[in-house]
């Protein structure tokens, strides 16, 4: 009896025994493997770390700049104590901007205007004046300051625009006059300050210009032509 039971545990215990060789196998193995996939993976992500860095280094962030040419015109309103002896008029204006991603949202330009008054006709009846006229040439930097990060648009593109210039201001009337704090020729400092807008090739802006005895509103419009890239 004895021997009988003892051949049938003998088979069982045999069995228990390579199940559990293979189960620690397995598991060996698997662990291997986890191993193994940690390892590629760790190996994979430090490569990909190297590949851009090395793509930064080698392909360094390029600045695009240009140079554009705009030409237009507008009109000039005389404001206090310059409207009562200039009408409003209409000008011409030219300028020469730099456009960078460099300095972006800033765009940089030098300005030329250019504005001829009539008077009105009660200050030359007053005066005794058969014509009277002030013609302004000026010239200086403008800068303009995109708003596009917080107007969003497809088809416009809002700015504040600044400029510092310097007028040379002529005056024609009647020989054998004077005209006490209104010389014949003279030089003067304008600052400028409004917003404007960019609709495709075209800038619209409105401005008030501030200029002692001579300050103005302009309304003007430009288009603007590239001159070169690089």
């Amino acid at each position: 009896m004895k021997t009988k039971n003892l051949k049938l545990i003998l088979p069982l215990v045999l069995v228990i025994l390579t199940v559990n060789t293979y189960s620690q196998k397995l598991t060996k193995a698997d662990l291997s493997f986890k191993q193994v996939s940690g390892h590629n993976l760790q190996m994979n992500s430090i490569n990909k770390t190297f590949a851009d860095s090395l793509q930064k280094k080698l392909v360094p962030k390029r600045n695009i700049s240009a140079l554009f040419l705009g030409l237009g015109g507008g009109i000039a309103v005389p404001m206090t104590k310059f409207s009562e002896t200039a009408n409003p008029t209409f000008g011409l204006l030219g300028r020469l901007e730099f456009s960078s991603t460099g300095i972006f949202p800033f765009v940089i330009g030098g300005e030329v205007n250019y504005y001829s008054y009539n008077s009105p006709d009660e200050f030359r009846t007053i005066n005794l004046l058969s014509s009277y006229r002030t013609k302004i040439l000026s010239f200086g930097l403008n800068i303009d300051y995109s708003l596009s990060k917080l107007f969003r648009s497809s088809f416009t593109m809002p700015f504040i625009s600044v400029d510092v210039k310097s007028n040379n201001i002529k005056r024609d009337f009647d020989e054998n006059k004077s005209f006490e704090g209104l010389a014949l020729t003279e030089s003067k400092v304008s600052i400028g300050a409004g917003i404007g807008f960019t609709l495709f090739i075209l800038d619209f802006s409105v401005k008030y210009n501030y200029m002692k005895d001579n300050s103005f509103i302009s309304v003007t419009t430009k288009t603007k032509f590239p001159v070169i890239r690089f």
